[in-house]
């Protein structure tokens, strides 16, 4: 990856967050190895505490609203630490992948940079914000204890309630109620929770910026190389000449251009070849953590939609801490589901213009070589059907967050009316 200047990549950012820093090798400035295993250690540190709170979840059977919550948050954190695992184990992949998003990557993108400035804007302003409603929804979760009712009921599988100091998740412990209450002790779990709770924002900030920005840099440069096949065979000259139909491009016959338009042709594929690799390789990484995420961030968005509207139904007022705590957290994990969506949207609606940019050539003026090479590259392009789905007839869109979002209606339909 080239300077902050000449890339698509926020690097600003990316060394705010740690993400340059851990992606990065360790004699270009990154982190060394052994700070990479001190993260994959507070990566397990978290997975176990979060495994650990599985077996609580058959006590909760008599409070749905309790199994919903704590079911969203063990399947979330053990989420994170999956994500955070890719990142680390992956680091090097990533790193090269990160090329792909400099401006001379391919010679349409040193030559007309443009739309990639463009992309580059967008996405610095995007990222922005989502690391900071995820910073600002960590603040709201770890504050609102303070700002609460000091102990929160627990129903217990037998029916009866149990009320403990409140913390950020309430996680159980195999502790005596009166251990759980006393200061020390409860202090020494708010900081447990405090720890995982900061290690999963951090680790979904770092994963999720990098993914949106190789989902907008690879629409960016896919339509950069149509753009870039549309001008072969075309020369823009200063001045108009007589056979000019448009102000500054004339169209002229292979064997009167000085340039070699053929080695413009096979220059063209060859970033279009280095493009689809970088592809294949970010496709093959994240392909795991997408597919899980689907699944993982459906639940958590239809669970924080029933607790949300459980709390409304039940006459807490809107502008409660206890409210504001769900609200924050849905608001941050539907835009987390949407982007996963939308960014893999975003790719293929730009591979889909390839051809048609190679078709918007000069090519009927060119040579029997060249229009054989010219379809040898759009079959090769129709040929790369490689895409994000979760089943064969079911790709990862805007369609699917559509759907997610129908169903979370309908389902938490049924939960309330089962309330009831």
């Amino acid at each position: 990856m080239r300077s902050s200047s000449a890339t698509v990549v926020d690097v600003m950012l990316f060394k705010a967050i740690g993400l340059y820093q851990l992606l990065c090798p360790a004699d270009r400035g990154g982190y060394s190895v052994r700070s990479r295993r001190a993260l994959m250690t507070a990566l397990g540190l978290s997975f176990a505490l979060h495994s650990f709170q599985v077996p609580y979840l058959y006590y909760a059977l008599n409070d749905l609203q309790r199994f919903a919550y704590m079911a969203a948050v063990i399947i979330y954190g053990m989420m994170c630490s999956f994500k955070g695992y890719v990142l680390v184990t992956n680091a090097d992949r990533l790193w090269l992948v990160l090329n792909a998003a400099d401006y001379g990557y391919t010679g349409c993108g040193h030559r007309d940079p443009s739309r990639l400035r463009r992309c580059r804007a967008t996405l610095s302003a995007l990222l922005r914000t989502f690391v900071a409603l995820s910073y600002g929804t960590l603040i709201v979760w770890i504050v609102l204890p303070f700002f609460v009712d000091e102990y929160t009921g627990i129903t217990n599988s037998d029916g009866t309630v149990t009320r403990y100091r409140t913390t950020i998740h309430n996680m159980q412990y195999p502790i005596p109620l009166a251990v759980y209450n006393s200061r020390p002790v409860w202090a020494l779990i708010y900081v447990t929770e405090l720890y995982v709770c900061i290690v999963n924002v951090f680790i979904w900030s770092l994963f999720d910026c990098y993914l949106v920005t190789m989902c907008f840099v690879l629409n960016a440069q896919f339509h950069t190389m149509s753009a870039g096949y549309g001008t072969l065979g075309i020369r823009r000259t200063g001045s108009s000449p007589p056979d000019t139909t448009f102000a500054g491009v004339r169209r002229i016959k292979f064997d009167e251009i000085e340039s070699n338009h053929y080695s413009d042709l096979i220059s063209h594929i060859q970033d279009n070849q280095n493009l689809i690799k970088m592809f294949d390789v970010f496709f093959e990484v994240v392909r795991p953590v997408v597919l899980v995420q689907i699944a993982n961030g459906s639940y958590s968005v239809i669970s924080l939609i029933f607790l949300t509207a459980l709390m409304y139904l039940m006459g807490v007022p809107v502008l409660s801490a206890a409210f504001l705590k769900f609200i924050c957290g849905l608001i941050s994990l539907t835009i987390e589901l949407f982007i996963f969506c939308y960014g893999f949207n975003h790719i293929e609606t730009a591979k889909s213009v390839l051809n048609f940019g190679i078709y918007s050539s000069n090519w009927t003026e060119m040579d029997l070589t060249f229009k054989k090479t010219m379809l040898l590259t759009m079959k090769m392009n129709s040929s790369h059907k490689r895409a994000m789905k979760v089943s064969p007839n079911s790709a990862v869109g805007l369609e699917m967050f559509a759907r997610v979002m129908n169903m979370s209606y309908s389902t938490v339909s049924v939960l309330l009316n089962s309330r009831s």
